[in-house]
């Protein structure tokens, strides 16, 4: 019985170190106080709707995408900024898309404001995105999409023949995303001229796997080894390839 109770209280007196343990984990984190974590934290706070019908007399971009048969496609959308109160308002006729788009949307307005120095909640923004087919990979539209929202800002136009790819983080830095062959390629049969994507991704790298066996004392014995394969973007399509790091870049190109 006393063996009993020393392990109930051993037991019990680990925990209360545990929780305290987090606790004190917990109440010792700067990092939950900086600006970047309470600009998350802001952008958070939007108002969500869902418009009615299509916007189609917004400023036009496109962005590129692939299905989930591995196909690259590419779709418009539009955006618009009115002066109101800092609602973002979406169309969107793919729901599957919609999980995904919903961060890129977020980065994108709050990122552009920002840089503008646009008070957050002196306009409102619409966006439109017309999708009719299974698009994996929202995050990567939020490359275009910023550029499109500092231009509605600016009540600027985007230059032709230009599309891009490569998701948006909150300090402007664009990045990494998958498909980018698929997409060039899209790009490419669409008739456009030039094609962003994120720094360092214009040659593609992936490893195929290869085994070699050979026979010894009557056994079989096997390896399996990778090879590295490289595919230059810039070989397999015809348009420009351009890499950019950071939207600043992206928007020399855009809007000149």
């Amino acid at each position: 019985m006393m063996k009993m109770k020393d392990e109930i209280l051993t037991s019990a007196a680990l925990v209360l170190v545990f929780v305290a343990g987090v606790l004190f984990a917990i109440l010792a984190l700067p990092e939950l106080t900086t600006p970047e974590v309470e600009r998350h934290r802001e952008v958070e706070h939007v108002e969500w709707n869902v418009t009615e019908e299509p916007l189609e007399d917004g400023l036009k971009v496109y962005i590129v995408g692939t299905t989930v048969d591995r196909k690259g496609v590419v779709s418009p959308a539009w955006v618009r900024a009115e002066k109101g109160t800092g609602k973002i308002l979406v169309d969107i006729e793919n729901l599957f898309f919609w999980v995904d788009i919903q961060h890129s949307i977020r980065t994108a307005s709050s990122y552009a404001k920002e840089y503008l120095d646009i008070e957050r909640k002196e306009h409102d923004l619409t966006y439109s995105i017309a999708l009719d087919f299974d698009v994996i990979g929202g995050p990567s539209a939020g490359s275009p999409l910023t550029v499109a929202t500092m231009a509605a800002l600016k009540n600027s136009t985007i230059r032709n023949g230009i599309v891009m790819t490569g998701t948006i983080e909150p300090d402007g830095r664009v990045g990494r995303v998958g498909g980018i062959l698929e997409k060039a390629k899209a790009a490419e049969e669409e008739g456009f001229e030039k094609f962003l994507l994120p720094y360092g991704q214009a040659v593609q790298v992936k490893y195929e796997q290869v085994e070699t066996c050979r026979e010894v004392r009557g056994f079989e014995i096997c390896r399996t080894r990778y090879v590295e394969e490289k595919t230059d973007i810039r070989e397999e399509v015809e348009i420009e390839i351009v890499e950019i790091a950071y939207i600043e870049e992206a928007l020399e190109h855009f809007l000149g």
